[in-house]
Formats: C-alpha cells, sequence, structure tokens
C-alpha cells in the first residue's frame, strides 16, 4: 500500500483538503491483513468522508482496509 502511486495520491489530495490543520495515518496491522486508516481534520464529518475516499482506492487496487 505504502508504494502504490494511487494510494499515495489520495493520502496527497485529502491532505490538501485538510490544509495544514490535520493529518492522515495509514497503519499497516501487524496480525491481520488490514490497512488502519486515521483521519484528523476540523470537521468530523471531514474526516469520515476523507477516510472513505482513500479506502476506496486501497479497496480498488486490491489492498484490504478496515
Amino acid at each position: 500500500v505504502e508504494n502504490d502511486k494511487d494510494v499515495i495520491s489520495a493520502i496527497k489530495d485529502v491532505e490538501k483538503l485538510i490544509g495544514g490543520k490535520g493529518r492522515v495515518l495509514l497503519r499497516k496491522s501487524g496480525t491481520e491483513p488490514v490497512v488502519r486508516i486515521m483521519v484528523e481534520s476540523e470537521q468530523f464529518e471531514s474526516c469520515v468522508e476523507y477516510a472513505n475516499t482513500i479506502a476506496k482506492v486501497i479497496e480498488q487496487k486490491g489492498h484490504n482496509a478496515e
């Protein structure tokens, strides 16, 4: 996931939307075949939307996401 150019692009797009007032973190599980997506922003609803945007790209590329 960390080397997938489409996933990296989706993360950068979300980071631009957050505008320096939050962060995006992806972490592969050490015990499960999943990637955890964490988004912090001033607006909770935006966090959910942004995380879902990244998850959709991850899933479309055939990676597992939680």
